[in-house]
């Protein structure tokens, strides 16, 4: 029961953070809640890197899926795994900027729990897969 809400905690958070950054890519202007809160529209260095963040949660979303035997065999194994294990670390990173670094109060206040919760599911699902 514990394995399949954290499979699908981590499946529907990660997969919302990929839409989110595609939507900053693309101009929404809700840059407040990531990359230090600065720019309400990110300027256009931000967005490729936003961008590219999207790429990165959208690969670990379906290694979730993989992972989780829900999608059938898209990578590898081990890169699969590896990446979800990177995916983590990054996960333990955003807790540390967004909860002790950032000055925005929106990126604080909603990306750190999120990151929490994201950090917390992942352990136990890469633990118990």
């Amino acid at each position: 029961m514990l394995l399949s809400i954290s499979t699908w905690i981590n499946i529907i958070l990660t997969f919302c953070m990929a839409l989110l950054q595609l939507s900053l890519t693309l101009g929404v202007p809700l840059g407040e809640y990531v990359l230090g809160g600065t720019h309400q529209i990110l300027p256009p260095a931000k967005r490729v890197l936003s961008g590219l963040v999207c790429c990165s949660f959208f690969i670990a979303g379906l290694s979730f899926l993989q992972r989780a035997g829900i999608a059938p065999t898209i990578f590898a194994a081990t890169f699969a795994t590896t990446y979800l294990i990177i995916y983590a670390m990054f996960l333990a990173s955003a807790i540390v900027f967004n909860g002790f670094i950032t000055k925005s109060k929106k990126e604080k206040f909603w990306m750190t729990p999120i990151s929490i919760i994201g950090f917390i599911s992942i352990v136990y699902f890469l633990l118990h897969t």
